[in-house]
């Protein structure tokens, strides 16, 4: 199991369990649909900013990646002009 499932997993059951709970505290309606619509948008800033994270350092990486296959390519087509000439 990678560890970005197992993280996801973990939100997804935290943000489950804070909004049950809220469910079953003692306060009135409107007031808990007010606590549940406020958790639920900190918890979206949290795994949004999380997942912005991933994806940055994947972009990083497939930058890099890309950028050894371009030098790779250059040398290959450098070393093929050497032996046609």
């Amino acid at each position: 199991m990678s560890s970005t499932k197992f993280i996801l997993g973990a939100l997804v059951g935290a943000v489950v369990g804070v909004q049950i709970g809220i469910l079953v505290a003692p306060d009135k309606g409107e007031v808990t649909r007010k606590k549940i619509s406020k958790k639920s948008s900190e918890y979206m800033d949290e795994l949004t900013s999380t997942l912005n994270g991933y994806f940055d350092g994947l972009t990083k990486k497939v930058s890099a990646a890309t950028e050894e296959v371009d030098k790779l390519a250059k040398k290959a087509k450098a070393e093929a002009d050497k032996l046609t000439k």
